[in-house]
């Protein structure tokens, strides 16, 4: 029995990680990246988006991305069955647990169009995001020649695709709330300093639509619990 149950933690670990791990990898970020507006519900999973994301091309109502998202939180969901949710391992449960991922993983797919230059410290290396506004708008401006609008369409293009790095971090909160309401078992973590793509500085930083701090419902969402 011992040895059943270390079997499932290396599993559930290793599945945890590995989403962590394909969600940020090559191949998981737009090929062709445009900023669009997602309006909240049109998402089947990820329906608490309700903002200008960055999507593909290819897939302009982010349509592929919710359903990758929908594909990791099934594999999370796995784990937690697996592990059985009916014996409470903290203040929190199992469906604390989900609603929290499913934040993260919506999170991490749409990220939040944006411009934002930040400098940070790690040790004694200073470490600078720069990042720029994509033109989210759909078509080019009209002109009176034909040249000129070949010119706008390009410009509007180029900037779109650029715009893979201009966005908002996620705020370094909606990971640490995984982190709070999971079974230990879990493993999951979360950076402990500012990267590029997440940021504990509430004024920039995407939460999607959380308001209030779960903890003290007084307070707004935090950037990280660490500060709230």
């Amino acid at each position: 029995m011992g040895s059943s149950r270390a079997l499932w933690v290396l599993l559930a670990t290793a599945i945890w990680l590995n989403a962590i791990a394909v969600v940020l990898a090559e191949g998981e970020e737009p090929a062709h990246p445009v900023c669009r507006f997602i309006a909240k519900d049109s998402l089947s999973f990820c329906f608490m988006v309700d903002y200008m994301a960055v999507v593909d091309t290819d897939d302009p109502t982010g349509t592929k991305f919710d359903s990758k998202a929908e594909f990791y939180y099934r594999n999370v969901d796995i784990v937690l069955q697996r592990f059985g949710c009916h014996a409470k391992y903290s203040v929190y449960g199992c469906d604390d647990c989900r609603e929290a991922y499913k934040y993260w993983i919506c999170s991490i797919k749409f990220q939040k169009c944006g411009s934002q230059t930040v400098t940070t410290d790690r040790g004694a290396t200073k470490l600078v995001y720069s990042t720029d506004m994509c033109d989210y708008s759909t078509t080019a401006t009209a002109t009176s020649t034909a040249a000129s609008t070949t010119k706008s369409t390009k410009t509007t293009a180029s900037a779109c695709v650029e715009g893979s790095s201009g966005r908002y971090r996620t705020c370094l909160s909606i990971c640490e709330d995984v982190v709070r309401k999971c079974p230990y078992v879990l493993n999951f973590q979360c950076p402990t300093t500012e990267t590029p793509f997440f940021s504990a500085d509430i004024a920039t930083c995407n939460r999607l639509d959380r308001v209030t701090n779960p903890d003290r419902p007084s307070r707004p969402w935090p950037g990280t619990f660490a500060d709230a």
